[in-house]
């Protein structure tokens, strides 16, 4: 009989820790759905697990199985082109050559398409050991063409910033840093860039800043720097959260709406764009920098040589890109009105914040604080909107040029309407090339 009772007990307490076992597995697979990978570490291989599936879907109809380049997009068949430049206008954009797997640089007219001068860039001598990325996939991010013919080149996201001569062949590379977004020159023709810290095994090296419990809050930094033109050799280098900190911003670096995980590294200013200002106006000066911070919906007028925040601009605009002086007094910004957040603790899902239900140039006045978009109805007409990315540039005449780079649509518009608007088309037809922040020239560079 005790007996009996034992095994009924021992059976009893089986079935218990059975359905604890269920319980538990069944709370991290519910945990691993809501949370994903954040929910902690056999969560993330639950998740890893959960989507295979869909990964190996994702390779057999993928553009690279079928032997079109990541860098391909499929052309809008509703898209109706439109070129009625009656000037020149030179732009620069790289383009992915499918025969030598590699990367060409080109000047062209928008005008008539016409090449007016080619660079090529094989990955012979770069690094991307230091990069999640690959070679083809770190298209060549809004190249300067010099006097000499010379153009500097950084592969985005890369530890691979170069300047190469008319004949492509490297005057020097700098592997220092993973480089990313936008090139710019200052008064000085020092180059500014973002960057952030190598990776190191494959990881990214990170930051951290303690929190109550004690624990570090880990984070990508995001750095501001200065380079010779002509050596590759850094002459500045700054992290924007050093920046916030030294001038007793820590609210816009530090307050994070995320809740803390150990396992996952945040990004909480995603810069993309430094903006040197290359003359005095009445609310900058020479020397002066503009940030745009693209997860902080910020920009943030700076004066490295006194390490001073000058002002924090924010408003009218969410998740912009791209800088650009207008006067004296007033700066334009690509506003890509989108907003991102979190469905089910899940999916990051981007939407267009509003009605407008499109991206926008604003002009944000200094003397009055205010934003005002400008050319909205044909922004609106055209469908004018890009998740992420986004070029814009003001020419002499007032024609205003928009890059919708993940539609890899260009336009060109004024107050009278729409003068230009076109794809990049590829060798294979139904294809479009990804526009990679084109930078223009007005005359050539030379």
């Amino acid at each position: 009989m005790k007996k009996n009772i034992k095994n009924i007990a021992l059976g009893f307490s089986i079935l218990v820790l059975f359905f604890f076992a269920l319980s538990y597995y069944s709370k991290m697979v519910y945990d691993a759905a809501i949370n994903g990978r954040d929910s902690g570490f056999i969560a993330g291989h639950l998740t890893n697990f959960a989507n295979y599936p869909n990964q190996i879907k994702e390779v057999l109809t993928s553009n690279e199985l079928a032997g079109i380049p990541s860098t391909y997009l499929k052309m809008d068949s509703s898209f109706q082109e439109v070129n009625h430049l009656n000037y020149d206008l030179f732009a620069v954009n790289s383009f992915w050559n499918i025969e030598t797997n590699g990367w060409d640089i080109k000047l062209f007219n928008l005008k008539n398409d016409s090449v007016i001068h080619k660079w090529t860039l094989a990955d012979k001598g770069l690094d991307f050991v230091t990069t999640d990325w690959s070679f083809a996939n770190a298209v060549l991010h809004n190249c300067i063409i010099l006097p000499d013919q010379s153009i500097i080149v950084s592969a985005d996201e890369s530890a691979n910033l170069m300047r190469l001569d008319a004949q492509s062949k490297p005057l020097w590379i700098n592997h220092e840093l993973i480089f990313h977004h936008s090139l710019n020159l200052d008064a000085d023709s020092n180059l500014w860039t973002c960057s952030a810290d190598l990776f190191k095994d494959k990881r990214l090296k990170v930051k951290g800043a303690s929190i109550p419990d004690g624990k570090i809050y880990k984070y990508k930094e995001n750095y501001i720097t200065k380079i010779d033109q002509n050596t590759g050799k850094i002459l500045f280098h700054k992290g924007i959260s050093q920046i916030f900190t030294e001038n007793h911003y820590k609210n816009f670096m530090f307050g994070f709406g995320d809740e803390y995980n150990s396992n996952k590294i945040h990004d909480p200013i995603h810069l993309n764009d430094v903006q040197p200002l290359l003359k005095d106006g009445k609310y900058w000066k020479k020397g002066d920098l503009l940030l745009s911070m693209r997860h902080r919906s910020l920009v943030m007028l700076y004066r490295p040589s006194t390490n001073k925040i000058i002002r924090l601009i924010y408003g009218d605009f969410t998740n912009q890109h791209d800088v650009d002086i207008v006067s004296d007094s007033e700066i334009s910004i690509f506003n890509n009105n989108t907003i991102r957040f979190k469905e089910n603790k899940a999916n990051h899902i981007c939407k267009v914040t509003d009605s407008l239900l499109s991206s926008e140039i604003v002009i944000y006045n200094f003397q009055d604080s205010t934003c005002k978009p400008i050319l909205t109805k044909y922004f609106i007409e055209n469908k004018i909107w890009t998740e992420t990315q986004g070029l814009h540039q003001r020419l002499s005449n007032g024609d205003l040029f928009v890059e919708s780079q993940n539609s890899g649509k260009l336009y060109l518009m004024n107050n009278s309407g729409v003068i230009m608007k076109k794809q990049l088309h590829t060798p294979l037809e139904g294809y479009a090339y990804h526009t990679n922040w084109i930078r223009l020239y007005e005359q050539l560079p030379y």
